[in-house]
């Protein structure tokens, strides 16, 4: 009676519809349609990985969700399969052991894509890493000064951005935290920047100088900017220095284009007060109080320093007795002060300074010639206060003076060589625009991303282009009501729980020194919480594992003087076991699998010779005529085995 109602139950529609949902999803037609779906879609993922990269393959294939699913569909096929064969005796332990073998395998790969940390650690020698990048993570940090001025809160938007360029009208909201929005309204996957110096409205920029290089044959070679900020600007084209300077006063224009004739041996001093210029030689007026204009304002030469190197307690001391780098202290009395200025003047620097340091500027400017201070050869542009460009030469140790440039006026440098004012600007901003990089597969990263950041903080919302790691378009401040707000766009990193201290880096080059035939690195393993600190050292076939992190010798990047930054690739694989004993259990079921088809055949074979000795042993007693015996089963239609050949033919 019970085992009718077990059928019964068996047989009622549910079980029916069950039964017959697993014989679909087990059947070995599905079984053969998803192995050549899979083939196919690996075979064409190849292609993609060698055309378009790795991060691009992983994104759009292996990655996906559709690949997901299809995994899903074979793990339920195969599962679907092991069931169906149940009860499974011990002729199909191969079988059992194989299908859950790859079951356990697929549960690994699934824990590795969930779980799994692929990232990189970039160092040089002497320095010491405790995190690594994930390079497919990207980061977007906001960091406000906290009220009181007492420290920092930082807040992270994440996203993934992926490996080609978002289509137009394409935005990511990242959301809203401690009171700062962010969006993403583009976003370039490799870009490459354009800076454009424009008139600022507003009139708060400095002022810039665009100058064109010519060779002899008159073509231009160079076009660049120079923007005249505190300091000034400058900068090299070869051994030649084009320089930009702004000057607050006429008698400053006096000062650089007519430079003392007569040397101090420490140097001459010029210093300038309301409108007018008086000199000092500085050996004979140091420790003295020099009065200007009226007599109310003083000015004493504390100290001469002649090769300047910064000390302690915002002192200067000297390298020295030769004047590679002469300086003087100097002490400022004002009309109507308590408390002197300190105020120091280099050589060197004309510009570098004291002022806006202690909230308020000198009233006194000065400018420092030494004869040690030959003039470098190159060009110095001056702006005057009435907006002219006034220009003086550095040629064969001293200066010659070209007076006032107009735009395009040629200016000889030297060699044939001449330069030109293209464009001047009175008040500069610069735009930074972005736009999209095509690059080869084999050039993936030689450009970063950029990403056009809406960010919206306090009632104030602005829009600009951030360039990821980027030393100086990576980042940017927005001034809010709250204050101002630095945001950085970076990589995410992970702490490693431990320190890695790279003491040398290693390359090993082919013979001729073509190319390299291996490079490693030698790293020392601090690890405070296991009371570890060793060297070890990571190449090419001998990672490093510590904790639950595996690093690998992948590359490196010449840095330029004989320095290289050593890379290398971290991986924490957490189904790695699980995938390594279902492999193991696949090729313990196939093995198994097919001794018990060997054995199964050595049977068959056993059983029908046994049948055959049976019937000759009948025909012939004696076994004397057994091959007559034979001959007459075979001619009556048998075989040895007792197999009935009658009518085969």
């Amino acid at each position: 009676m019970a085992d009718r109602a077990d059928r019964r139950a068996s047989d009622s529609p549910w079980m029916m519809a069950v039964k017959s949902l697993f014989l679909l999803l087990g059947s070995l037609k599905l079984a053969v349609l998803l192995i050549v779906v899979l083939a196919a879609v690996l075979a064409w993922a190849t292609v993609v990985e060698s055309t378009r990269g790795r991060e691009y393959a992983q994104w759009y294939v292996y990655h996906s969700r559709w690949f997901s699913g299809l995994l899903a569909i074979l793990a339920l096929n195969i599962f679907a399969a092991t069931v169906n064969r149940f009860p499974w005796g011990r002729r199909r332990i191969g079988f059992l052991i194989t299908h859950v073998g790859l079951l356990v395998l697929l549960a690994g790969s699934i824990i590795t894509y969930e779980y799994g940390i692929e990232g990189q650690v970039g160092f040089v020698e002497g320095q010491t890493a405790d995190s690594l990048t994930l390079l497919d993570r990207s980061l977007l940090r906001a960091t406000r000064q906290e009220s009181g001025g007492e420290g920092s809160v930082s807040t992270e938007f994440l996203f993934q951005p992926g490996p080609v360029d978002w289509p137009a009208g394409k935005r990511l909201a990242l959301g809203q935290m401690s009171g700062i929005a962010m969006e993403v309204l583009k976003f370039y996957r490799h870009a490459r920047v354009d800076e454009e110096w424009v008139e600022d409205p507003s009139g708060r920029g400095s002022p810039a100088l665009r100058f064109e290089l010519a060779g002899p044959d008159g073509r231009p070679l160079r076009e660049e900017w120079l923007v005249a900020d505190q300091f000034g600007a400058q900068m090299f084209l070869g051994p030649v220095k084009f320089e930009f300077q702004r000057l607050p006063t006429a008698s400053m224009l006096e000062d650089f284009m007519n430079p003392p004739a007569d040397m101090d041996p420490d140097g001459v001093l010029s210093m300038h007060y309301a409108g007018r210029m008086e000199r000092v030689g500085v050996s004979k007026s140091l420790g003295k109080k020099i009065p200007l204009g009226d007599g109310k304002m003083l000015v004493e030469i504390v100290e001469y320093v002649p090769n300047a190197a910064p000390g302690t307690a915002g002192k200067f001391v000297t390298r020295g007795q030769e004047p590679l780098n002469p300086l003087l202290e100097l002490r400022v009395t004002s009309p109507g002060k308590d408390q002197p200025i300190r105020q120091i003047a280099f050589a060197k620097f004309p510009f570098l300074n004291f002022d806006g340091v202690h909230g308020q500027d000198c009233p006194v400017k000065f400018v420092y010639h030494h004869p040690a201070m030959t003039p470098d050869f190159g060009v110095e542009f001056f702006q005057s206060p009435d907006g002219k460009i006034h220009c003086r030469v550095g040629q064969h140790g001293k200066y010659a003076s070209r007076g006032v440039v107009a735009r395009g006026q040629p200016i000889d440098v030297a060699g044939q060589f001449q330069v030109s004012i293209a464009d001047v600007l009175s008040h500069a901003r610069r735009e930074v625009n972005f736009y999209p990089l095509d690059l080869g597969a084999g050039e993936q990263r030689t450009a970063e991303p950029a990403a056009l950041v809406r960010i919206s903080a306090g009632g104030k919302t602005e829009e600009v282009w951030l360039q990821r790691n980027h030393p100086e378009h990576g980042q940017t401040r927005i001034h809010t009501p709250q204050g101002p707000i630095e945001v950085r766009f970076g990589n995410e990193s992970l702490p490693l729980g431990f320190s890695l201290r790279l003491i040398r880096f290693q390359r090993g080059l082919n013979p001729g020194r073509m190319g390299d035939a291996s490079f490693s690195s030698r790293v020392r393993l601090i690890d405070s919480r296991r009371q570890i600190d060793e060297e070890r050292v990571i190449s090419m076939n001998e990672p490093l594992t510590h904790g639950r992190y595996t690093f690998y010798q992948s590359s490196f990047q010449e840095l330029g003087e004989g320095k290289s930054a050593s890379i290398l690739s971290v991986a924490y694989d957490p189904g790695r076991f699980l995938k390594y004993f279902g492999s193991l259990m696949i090729c313990v079921g196939i093995a198994v699998m097919f001794y018990s088809r060997f054995v199964s055949l050595g049977s068959l074979a056993a059983r029908g010779n046994g049948r055959s000795q049976a019937e000759g042993g009948r025909a012939e007693p004696g076994g004397r005529d057994a091959p007559a015996a034979i001959a007459s089963n075979g001619r009556k239609g048998r075989n040895p085995a007792g197999v009935d050949v009658a009518g085969i033919g």
